[in-house]
């Protein structure tokens, strides 16, 4: 059995504390991605070979057929931690592998692969932001197993823990095991106007005007489509090499890391 949810609601006690000491703390953390790896999932229109392709439910529905065993958080612990008004903290992340059988009850439930689906397909109706993320953090918060579990994470952007870590950049480690989805590319077309509304909602701070428009820095860019939503001409462009398949690409980075099957 993991850990009780007296256990977590204490640590959700500092939640706001650890945000506070994290902006203003003069340490600078050395974050490896033996902890943390992440890849967000763009919800904006991607376009491969000239033709849309809707990438969340697909990537989100591999990683779900593969898995053993499948639970549902029973709240997000951002959003909760955040005392979130924008969106559902009850909407919790999906956790796969068979650590969710180490789950105090209280903290998440097992469910079908149809249940699986029809939450991720609630998320993502609802606005949030589909990120694949193994944090080792969360195995310990929730007392299970690191490399028997994985996340499917439905974020908000005003309370993301990792959203908020990698707009700080305290953590150089931190930012850079924040990946862009494979195969994945981020471009500015002529229609840009420099009007700057990509630029304040970038998480990651890579885009910038130059010359009278916008420039996207692709080393930094996490791929997470807010640019695309924010813009009012549609004058940036999410592009899918024709060559990669996502699904794969995920399944085995995180195959290579922990056991879900």
């Amino acid at each position: 059995m993991g850990r009780s949810r007296f256990f977590y609601d204490l640590m959700m006690r500092f939640f706001k504390p650890s945000r506070l000491w994290e902006r203003i703390s003069p340490f600078r953390k050395k974050d490896s991605e033996r902890n943390t790896s992440a890849h967000i999932i763009p919800v904006g229109r991607v376009l491969r070979a000239g033709e849309s392709v809707v990438l969340p439910m697909s990537i989100i529905e591999t990683l779900i057929r593969a898995a053993g065993t499948i639970g549902i958080m029973a709240e997000c612990l951002c959003r909760k931690g955040n005392g979130c008004e924008r969106h559902p903290a009850d909407l919790g992340c999906l956790i796969l592998g068979h650590a969710t059988r180490e789950l105090d009850p209280r903290l998440g439930r097992s469910v079908t692969a149809s249940e699986a689906m029809a939450h991720a397909e609630k998320a993502l109706r609802r606005g949030l932001y589909p990120m694949v993320v193994h944090n080792r953090f969360d195995a310990w918060l929730w007392g299970v197993e690191y490399r028997r579990m994985l996340n499917v994470c439905f974020c908000c952007d005003c309370c993301c823990a990792v959203r908020y870590s990698v707009r700080l950049r305290k953590s150089e480690g931190f930012f850079r095991n924040i990946h862009r989805l494979p195969g994945l590319s981020v471009r500015i077309t002529p229609d840009c106007d420099g009007c700057g509304a990509c630029v304040a909602p970038c998480m990651a701070r890579a885009i910038r005007l130059e010359g009278g428009r916008a420039s996207i820095d692709t080393g930094d860019c996490k791929g997470c489509g807010r640019c695309i939503e924010m813009c009012p001409r549609k004058a940036v462009v999410m592009e899918m090499d024709g060559k990669v398949r996502p699904e794969d690409e995920i399944l085995g980075i995180y195959r290579a890391r922990t056991v879900i099957g």
